[in-house]
């Protein structure tokens, strides 16, 4: 029994070298890179001669697409945006409930959260004046309008990186090919 984590393959015998058996011969081993109008295009051929006296050729060849760069660059900007925005709408969510059910504003926790949304909620303190309910409990339109507007200024900046990320097609294909011959 050997240490392997899969059973061995049954055909393998057929492709195990012997002694008998002659060895790869190399003729031709080429690589290239080459900048073609903004984009990297690498080449790799290949010439050999098989064991069985066959000769092999192949050929790669690789391209780098700005466009999808550019595609990656815009899902990682609009990704960051939406985890942001979903980050501060909690916090003001969680500040808006907790005002409104008359939370103990001597709870730690609950002081924490209302300095620190504060600097959010701040900018838009007294456009409405804020209802009192009951003796604690307060509903504050001022935090259910920094809500509106974030979310609009986060849609702004998604859109704003849709435009400045979008793919640049050009009238160019491009082909890529590998090539197999035996002869």
């Amino acid at each position: 029994m050997t240490n392997q984590p899969y059973p061995s393959d049954p055909d393998a015998s057929a492709y195990a070298p012997n002694a008998e058996t002659v060895p790869i011969i190399s003729r031709d081993n080429t690589t290239q890179a080459t900048s073609d109008g903004g984009r990297i295009v690498e080449n790799q051929r290949e010439s050999r001669v098989d064991q069985a006296g066959n000769q092999v050729e192949s050929s790669v060849e690789t391209y780098e697409d700005k466009n999808l760069r550019r595609a990656n660059l815009r899902y990682w900007v609009v990704s960051v945006i939406y985890f942001l925005l979903g980050v501060l709408e909690v916090i003001l969510g969680l500040r808006f409930i907790f005002r409104l059910f008359g939370a103990n504003e001597n709870n730690d926790f609950i002081l924490a959260l209302y300095n620190f949304s504060h600097a959010f909620v701040g900018p838009f303190n007294n456009i409405f004046n804020d209802q009192t309910i009951g003796s604690r409990s307060v509903f504050e339109l001022s935090t259910l309008v920094a809500m509106l507007i974030y979310a609009l200024i986060a849609w702004g900046l998604i859109a704003l990186a849709r435009v400045l990320f979008v793919a640049n097609y050009g009238g160019d294909q491009r082909v890529v090919r590998t090539l197999r011959r035996r002869s």
